[in-house]
Parts: structure tokens; sequence; C-alpha cells
């Protein structure tokens, strides 16, 4: 399913900006967490569902 985004682009700047620097400061690189993140800074979820999309991939063990 695929949702639309219902934030504007000031608020994905913004959101990409604090990404940015977390990955800066802890080191992240790898593809698969980027292309993650994006769920969340395109505003394909919220803060709280992509918590908790996270959560599930990284405790399956099939994921």
């Amino acid at each position: 399913m695929q949702r639309a985004s219902g934030i504007g682009d000031d608020e994905i700047d913004q959101r990409m900006a604090v990404a940015d620097a977390h990955n800066r400061r802890h080191g992240i690189s790898d593809a698969d967490t980027l292309a993650d993140q994006q769920l969340y800074i395109q505003g394909k979820m919220e803060l709280e569902e992509y918590q908790q999309y996270l959560l599930f991939k990284h405790s399956n063990p099939n994921a």
C-alpha cells in the first residue's frame, strides 16, 4: 500500500537535516538503514509508526 506524503517540503528538509546529523554522529551509512529512514523523512510514516516498523523488522529473524 502506498500512502501520499502529508508533509511539506520544509518539514521534509528539517527531518532530513536531523537524520543526517544523527547518521554522522553515529556513523550510519548502510543503504538499508538510509532507505528505511526515508519512510519517516518523506512522511510515509509518522515517528511512532516508523519506530514500530523498525522494532518489528529488527526483531523478526526472517527479515
